[in-house]
C-alpha cells in the first residue's frame, strides 16, 4: 500500500467513524424520543390462539390489540373439526372410559413425534390441557362433547366443541371472539401486519407495522408481539420449497390465507427455524372440502381398482399420505355399511359430505353403490368378500396390507356408502423455536425479548404426525401461557 494510498484509507476511515458517531447519536435520540406504546400486547392472527391470548390477556388486565389480516377470522381453526384433548376433566366424568394419564398422554405425543418433539414443550401442553378446556367451557362458555372411545394416538382424550355452528371449529372461534369483544378487547380486522418494529436501543419486538385499504401505519406495545398467524400451508412457494413438489400438489385441507407470516415476519430478528419440512396432512374431498375425518377408520378403504392399499387400523394422516403417495390421483374411497354409517362419532363427518354437497354414493346393494362411484364392480366385490371372511375368522393379520384396528366390523349390512376422499394438506409444523412460555428463541437458542409465538405459527411441538386435536389444544394452552406471562411481566415494572 502506498503512503498515498494509506492516507487515503485512514481519511475515509475517520470519515466513516464520524458517519458512525453520528449515527450512533442518532440511534440514542430515537431511542429517547421512541413511540409512545398504547398497548400491552399485540396479537397477529384471530385463530383458536390469538383469540385464547387475547381473552387471557384482557382478563389478566393487559391492554390487547387483535389484529386480523382478513374481514374475519379465516385461519385453519374454523376449518377444523373442533376436537381439543383432556385427560381427567369434569366433561369426562360418569362416562364409562379407561384410565389416562397426563405422562401416558405425554408418552404417546412423543410417540407419534417420532421422539423429535420438544419434550418440554409437549410436557408443558400435557400438563396444563385439563385445566385449559375447564376454563374455556367456565370463563368463555365454549361447551365440549366428551366420551367418545377412538383409536390410539386420540383415545378416549377428544372433546369436540359442539354448538349451533358446524363445524366445531368455527363454533370455538364465533364464541371465543365473542368472549373478547364482550371483554373490551380492540379487534381490527382487514389489517395486515408487513413488519414486526424494535426498540432502535434495545433490540426487543415492540411493535408491527401494518398495511389497510388506507395505506402504512406503525402501532407500538410495551411488552411484545405474539405471532399467532399459522403456519405457511397456502403458501405453494413456501411448500415447494420445504416440504417438497408432492405436498405443493396436495389440495388444502384448510385455510387458504395462511401464508407464512411466523418465518417471513420473525425473519430480520434470525430466529431458530425447525421443522419446516414436516407438515399435517388429513382426509378430505378437496372439491368441496368435505372432512372424512373418522369414516376412514370405519369401513374399507380403497383405490380406484377396487383394491385395498393401506391399513385402515392407521391414524388418518398415516391413511392420507398412503392415498396421496399409492393412488394414480391422489383419490381413495371407503366403502362403509349402514351399521358403520350409523357409528355416532361419525355424524359430523356425514354432515359435512352434506353440508358441502360432496358425493357420498349409496345403493342397496354394494354392486349398486360401486356403480355410482365408478369402480370396477367385480373387484369391489372380491375385496369386500375377503375383508369380511378376515374379520369373521380374526385373521386381519393375514390381508395385503393388514387391518390392524383394535375392533373391525365386517361391512355387509345395506344400504352400502361409498367415500370418495384425497389426501390434503392441513397444517404445517415447522416454525420459530419457542420456550415454555412461549417466547421465541434466535438461531444460538437466545431469548427474543418481546417476541411470542403460539399455534401452529411456533415450531418445537410436531413432528411427522400429532395426536388428533393436539393443534387446537397446544394453541389454546400456549395462548394463556403467554398472556400469563406477560401479566408477570408487567407486575415487574
Amino acid at each position: 500500500m502506498t503512503s498515498a494510498t494509506r492516507r487515503s484509507f485512514f481519511k475515509a476511515a475517520a470519515l466513516g467513524a464520524a458517519g458512525t458517531a453520528a449515527a450512533m447519536q442518532t440511534v440514542v435520540a430515537e431511542a429517547k424520543n421512541a413511540p409512545t406504546a398504547p398497548y400491552d400486547l399485540i396479537i397477529l392472527g384471530a385463530g383458536c390462539g390469538g383469540l385464547v391470548c387475547a381473552v387471557r390477556a384482557a382478563e389478566n388486565g393487559l391492554k390487547t390489540l387483535l389484529l386480523e389480516k382478513m374481514p374475519m377470522p379465516a385461519g385453519n381453526t374454523i376449518y377444523a373439526a373442533g376436537f381439543l384433548l383432556g385427560v381427567n376433566t369434569s366433561f369426562k366424568k360418569g362416562k364409562d372410559l379407561p384410565p389416562d394419564s397426563v405422562d401416558a398422554f405425554f408418552n404417546d405425543w412423543m410417540k407419534v413425534s417420532q421422539g423429535k418433539a420438544e419434550a418440554k414443550l409437549a410436557r408443558k401442553v400435557c400438563e396444563n390441557a385439563d385445566e385449559t378446556l375447564e376454563w374455556l367451557h367456565t370463563f368463555c362458555g365454549v361447551n365440549f362433547a366428551a366420551g367418545s372411545k377412538l383409536v390410539w394416538p386420540m383415545l378416549s382424550r377428544a372433546h369436540l366443541v359442539v354448538g349451533e355452528h358446524k363445524p366445531g371449529g368455527g363454533q370455538l372461534a364465533i364464541t371465543l371472539l365473542d368472549k373478547a369483544k364482550k371483554l373490551g378487547v380492540e379487534i381490527r380486522f382487514s389489517t395486515k401486519a408487513v413488519a414486526l418494529l424494535s426498540d432502535p436501543k434495545k433490540g426487543s419486538v415492540n411493535g408491527v407495522r401494518v398495511k389497510t385499504k388506507e395505506g402504512l401505519s406503525e402501532i407500538r406495545s410495551k411488552y411484545g408481539v405474539v405471532i399467532a398467524t399459522g403456519g405457511f400451508s397456502a403458501n405453494q412457494a413456501m411448500v415447494t420449497q420445504y416440504i417438497g413438489s408432492g405436498g405443493a400438489k396436495m389440495p388444502i385441507r384448510g385455510s387458504r390465507v395462511i401464508a407464512g407470516e411466523n418465518i417471513i415476519l420473525t425473519a430480520p430478528f434470525m430466529p431458530k427455524v425447525v421443522n419446516v419440512d414436516q407438515y399435517h396432512c388429513g382426509p378430505i374431498y378437496g372439491p368441496t372440502g368435505a372432512n372424512p375425518l373418522n369414516i376412514v377408520n370405519n369401513g374399507i378403504c380403497v383405490n380406484g381398482e377396487g383394491e385395498r392399499f393401506t391399513d385402515e387400523g392407521q391414524t388418518y394422516v398415516q391413511m392420507s399420505r398412503e392415498v396421496a403417495a399409492k393412488t394414480k390421483l391422489n383419490l381413495a374411497y371407503m366403502i362403509v355399511d349402514q351399521i358403520g354409517h350409523d357409528v355416532p362419532i361419525l355424524a359430523n363427518d356425514w354432515e359435512s359430505y352434506r353440508r358441502t354437497k360432496a358425493p357420498v354414493y349409496e345403493g342397496a346393494t354394494i354392486e349398486e353403490a360401486a356403480k355410482k362411484a365408478g369402480l370396477p364392480v367385480d373387484k369391489v366385490l372380491a375385496t369386500v368378500k375377503t375383508y369380511n371372511e378376515a374379520v369373521r375368522a380374526d385373521k386381519r393379520n393375514t390381508l395385503v396390507p393388514v387391518n390392524s384396528l383394535p375392533k373391525a366390523r365386517t361391512v355387509e349390512k345395506g344400504p352400502f356408502y361409498i367415500v370418495p376422499f384425497q389426501g390434503g394438506m392441513t397444517a404445517t409444523f415447522g416454525g420459530p423455536l419457542i420456550n415454555v412460555n412461549g417466547q421465541v428463541r434466535d438461531t444460538e437458542n437466545r431469548i427474543i425479548d418481546g417476541l411470542f409465538a403460539i399455534g401452529n405459527a411456533a415450531g418445537g411441538l410436531f413432528y411427522d404426525n400429532y395426536i388428533g386435536g393436539a393443534q387446537l389444544t397446544s394453541a389454546a394452552v400456549f395462548g394463556r401461557v403467554v398472556a400469563d406471562f406477560v401479566k408477570t411481566q408487567k407486575a415487574k415494572k
